[in-house]
């Protein structure tokens, strides 16, 4: 009763959940995974993957470690990765920790965040590209998905 307006916004849906979205699909700071992951969504890791990730949004958390390649539309790194990246849009923050080349259209890097790589800038023929990916049902072989029943 009292928590009333910080609950539920106007149309009655929980706060903090995105209108017309699926939710975040989350690899929890005690988990590995070996093996690819594909998810036509947004994925947020906080454990520890080695494999290949393709999704549409894709956050690693400040506890997290990715070994292996990334393809994604949107990608937000706290954590540690190994291994290249494409995406439209690369934000590294200042705990960021990066050992590999970085394809993109836009990148931000904080002050204090570490690249050993390649920087690439592309222009909308890469944007185009992530674009035909979230309608992409194709899955690597041996790949995780999300969203899709087994």
């Amino acid at each position: 009763m009292f928590f009333k307006g910080r609950d539920k916004n106007q149309n009655g849906q929980q706060a903090g959940r995105r209108q017309g979205r699926d939710p975040v699909s989350l690899i929890s700071a005690d988990l590995l995974v070996t093996g690819n992951l594909v998810s036509p969504g947004d994925l947020q890791v906080d454990g520890t993957v080695e494999g290949d990730i393709h999704c549409q949004s894709l956050t690693i958390g400040l506890t997290a470690t990715v070994t292996g390649n990334i393809t994604a539309a949107d990608v937000l790194i706290r954590g540690t990765h190994n291994g290249s990246i494409e995406a439209r849009s690369v934000t590294l923050s200042k705990s960021a920790r990066v050992i590999g080349d970085i394809t993109h259209e836009t990148i931000a890097i904080e002050a204090g965040a570490v690249l050993e790589g390649h920087l690439t800038g592309r222009n909308r023929a890469l944007g185009a590209a992530m674009e035909a990916f979230p309608g992409s049902t194709a899955a690597a072989p041996g790949a995780l998905t999300s969203g899709m029943n087994a």
